[in-house]
Order: C-alpha cells, then sequence, then structure tokens
C-alpha cells in the first residue's frame, strides 16, 4: 500500500526534519509498503500544495500529525482533504493521545493513534490492504465504526526495546534540505540531522506534555544502535552536525558515557549538542570531560524559574543552589550552556518573575529564553486551564500556543505577563558582555538572524504601535 505522512504547515521557530513521522516511514517501508513524506512547513505549503501532493502521489492512507500550535492548520487540512478525495485520514502526535476521542470527532477523519504509533500504523495498513475492517483488534487505535460511532481499542504497550526500530527514514527527509535556524546559537556544522537516544521521562513536571505518550518510563537505545545512526547520517548523508533532541539524554551517567566512548572510539569528528535540555543536576565534571573530547559544544538547561516556591509549585525537582556550580563546570570544559525559563507557572506573582530575572541575570548562562506558559494537551496545567478559563477543547486558542502569548491565569496580568517576556529578554541580552559574546561567537548575519526571531518581530510591532 501507498501512505503519505504529512507536517501541516505552522509558524515555527526551528525548522528540522519530522522524526516522528521517519520513524513512522521506517517502520512502513519495513513493511513493504511505499511511503512519502510531505513537510509542509519546510516547503511553505499552502492548502493546495497538499492537495497537489496527494493527487501526486495517490496514497491509499494519509497519516496526519498534529502538534498544539498547528492544530487549526490540522484541521482545516483534514477538512480540505476530505472535501476533495475519498481517501482514509490517520492522526498521531501527544495531543491526540491526550484526547482522541475529542480529536477525531472534532477533525472528522477516520482513525487516529494512541501513543506510540510504529506497529499500530503498520497493522492498520495491513488491515485496510487486505480489506478488513476488524480495527477492534489493532491496540492504540481509535477508529469509527460502521454505525458512525466512535471506538477506542486497548492502549498499546510501548515499544520495549528501542533498538529493535528502524532509523528514521532519512532519505523521505534529507538533511541537507533543512536548514535549522538557531534559537541562541548557530550551529557548528552543516546540515545538521537530529536524534532520539532514548524514550520517555521518569519524573512529573506539571508544565510538560511528554509523559501522555511515554507513561513515565524511560528506554534507551543502544550506544552502538545510536552511533551506528550517526555514522551512517555523516557517511550517507554528509550530516556535519548532530542534535540529541531526548528530554533526558543524561538521565544515566553510565550510558551517557558509554555513548561518548563509542563517538570516541569511531572517530567521526562530528559536532554535536543537546538542544532540548538536559537535567543539569545529573551533569558532573567526569560525564561532561567525556561529552566535550566527544564532540559535544553547547547543551540547553531547563531550569524554568529562579523560585524555589515555583518549582515545587510545578513539581520541578531541582536545587537552585546546584546552578552555579554546574554552569562553572560547564564552562571549565568548553560546553556553552544555554539557559530555559518558563514565566506564568502556577503561583507566579511579580515577585516571583523579578527573582527569576534575576537568577538568569546573576548566573554564568551563555544565552537564555523565556518563555510564557503553554498549556499543553496532556499536561497537568492544561486541565487546570481549560477549568480555569471555562474552555471546551474546542474553544482554545490553539493558534496562541507558541510560548509568547499568556493564558494560564496568575497573580500576574496576562499582558503584564507578556510584557515581562519582553522585559526580561532585553534586560538580559542588552548587557555590554553578552552583546559582544554573541557576536565574537556567532557573528553579525546570524545576530541578525537571531534579532529577527517571532519574538523579536512581535516586540518591533508593539513598539510602533502595529
Amino acid at each position: 500500500m501507498k501512505v503519505l505522512l504529512l507536517q501541516p504547515n505552522y509558524d515555527c521557530h526551528v525548522l528540522h526534519p519530522p522524526l516522528g513521522l521517519g520513524y513512522l516511514a521506517s517502520s512502513l517501508e519495513k513493511a513493504g509498503h511505499r511511503v512519502a513524506i510531505f513537510d509542509g512547513t519546510l516547503k511553505e505549503a499552502k492548502t493546495e500544495d497538499f492537495l497537489n501532493e496527494i493527487k501526486k502521489f495517490s496514497p491509499d492512507l494519509i497519516g496526519i500529525t498534529v502538534l498544539s500550535r498547528g492544530h487549526n492548520q490540522t484541521k482545516e487540512l483534514s477538512a480540505e482533504i476530505k472535501k476533495n478525495f475519498s481517501i482514509p485520514i490517520i492522526l498521531g502526535g501527544s495531543q491526540v493521545t491526550a484526547y482522541p476521542e475529542k480529536i477525531i470527532e472534532d477533525f472528522g477523519v477516520d482513525f487516529v493513534a494512541v501513543g506510540e504509533a510504529e506497529e499500530t500504523l503498520v497493522e492498520l495498513v495491513e488491515s485496510l490492504q487486505k480489506k478488513k475492517s476488524n480495527f477492534a483488534k489493532i491496540k492504540g487505535l481509535v477508529f469509527r465504526q460502521k454505525d458512525g460511532k466512535i471506538k477506542r481499542t486497548e492502549d498499546r504497550p510501548l515499544v520495549a526495546d528501542l533498538d529493535k526500530l528502524p532509523f528514521p527514514a532519512w532519505h523521505l527527509m534529507p538533511p541537507a534540505d533543512y536548514r535549522v535556524v538557531p534559537i541562541l546559537s548557530p550551529n557548528k556544522g552543516y546540515p545538521v540531522a537530529p536524534i532520539v537516544t532514548s524514550r520517555g521521562c521518569p519524573y512529573f513536571c506539571t508544565f510538560c506534555a511528554s509523559n501522555i505518550t511515554w507513561r513515565h518510563q524511560f528506554r534507551k537505545r543502544s550506544p552502538k544502535n545510536i552511533v551506528d545512526e550517526i555514522e551512517m547520517l555523516v557517511k550517507k548523508f554528509g550530516v556535519g552536525e548532530i542534535h540529541l533532541t531526548d528530554d533526558n539524554f543524561t538521565l544515566i551517567k553510565e550510558h551517557a558515557m558509554a555513548v561518548c566512548d563509542e563517538l570516541i572510539k569511531r572517530n567521526l569528528n562530528i559536532f554535536w549538542q543537546c538542544p532540548n535540555g538536559v537535567r543539569i543536576d545529573s551533569l558532573d565534571l567526569e560525564l561532561l570531560r567525556k561529552m566535550r573530547k566527544a564532540g559535544c559544544y553547547s547543551v540547553g538547561l531547563g531550569i524554568e524559574s529562579g523560585s524555589p516556591q515555583i518549582l515545587k509549585n510545578v513539581k520541578k525537582n531541582l536545587n537552585l543552589a546546584l546552578v552555579e556550580e554546574k554552569l562553572v563546570l560547564l564552562k571549565s570544559v568548553g560546553i556553552r550552556a544555554y539557559g530555559f525559563f518558563i514565566l506564568g507557572l502556577p503561583g507566579e506573582t511579580q515577585k516571583t518573575v523579578r527573582e527569576t530575572i534575576d537568577f538568569a541575570k546573576k548566573n554564568p548562562f551563555d544565552r537564555v529564553w523565556f518563555n510564557i506558559l503553554t498549556p499543553y494537551p496532556g499536561s497537568e496545567i492544561f486541565e487546570e486551564y481549560v477549568k480555569q478559563q471555562k474552555l471546551t477543547f474546542e474553544t482554545v486558542s490553539w493558534g496562541e500556543m507558541d510560548g509568547n502569548y499568556a493564558s494560564y491565569k496568575t497573580a500576574v496580568p496576562l499582558k503584564d505577563l507578556e510584557k515581562y517576556q519582553k522585559k526580561a529578554l532585553r534586560e538580559f541580552y542588552q548587557r555590554p558582555k553578552i552583546i559582544f559574546d554573541m557576536i565574537t561567537h556567532t557573528g553579525f548575519g546570524s545576530v541578525k538572524t537571531f534579532l529577527s526571531s517571532r519574538f523579536f518581530k512581535r516586540w518591533l510591532k508593539d513598539q510602533n504601535g502595529e
């Protein structure tokens, strides 16, 4: 069978290959099916472009990934496909996993996948190929029955051995087609390929939606399997830099050390970084030295708040007293540190916002970013947000789920929170040492790219009264 996997065109600040679709595609290809990926964000596609791609490929099934900030675009695209074709549609993603029955009803599609979908999609395609409708036997699926009623099957167990999954279908999303736009720092090597070395997170942060899929179960690929993929990307696709997009690459020190040893042994001389963020309390000098020797040059650090009470409110188990110590260690080995903070978490006040800004400024971060809390579906905070605002799933302002709009109510008025975000960024970046460091490490061109990001474009419009 022929399966077309689509990523809708949505406003995004980091343009990278859609790894999730890549894993689905390779699993389908391994099962003998023909697959194509059409990345609407990469192509800056309009509805007509998606419809033309469907006409050209003539698939038997269409799969679409759903992101919160792309919710509206996916809904509109699904409706247009249904209007123009008689092709079944399946949706997937963490948002879908959180509310599968609501999504299938609201979007008017045929199927949605719940949780990890590689095996689910293969079984569905095989069932469709045999013209069978025994979908109730496929775990991890929600579907429309012949009578129009919605049926949810038994949840599918998570993939126990990640090494058994084929590498993503990189030939369908060549890294060279993508220019990974830096948020806080330019890349050292091109092209860039993102990979995951593990899935899952054992923590319980209330603002995070990842565990709706991973169920707090942490699983890791073997060091050999990870570096096999990196070596393939280097030799076959000319990749010059790897981004480890795990939630927890350094969670288990011995495993992270083993991955580094494998990289060093193969002498790939590849640059790599952890832009998604690592637990700062998982770092020590031995591990950092090994990471640097293996090619790591920067890491993101999820700090979230400079207020211990706010961290407690959101179940972020982090001792802020460790931050300066770990940042000093990072600097000592030559790995740059990027701190991520969230404004507007439960219990936020003007005092705690000030604490967070001051904390970011007093510690030796190379860069920081301040997001405004986005209540993602699947997180504890989303449930609070819906009740707080008296919303239904259909009336959520999905287009504002990008970290720059305030929607969750705290003691700080929403509009004031957006002003605080701008103030925080100005205070951090308008310091001579940071400006000098940005020019030294990135050059004027990259500084211009950074300043023309979505946030600063909004800020300039606000200054001009647009």
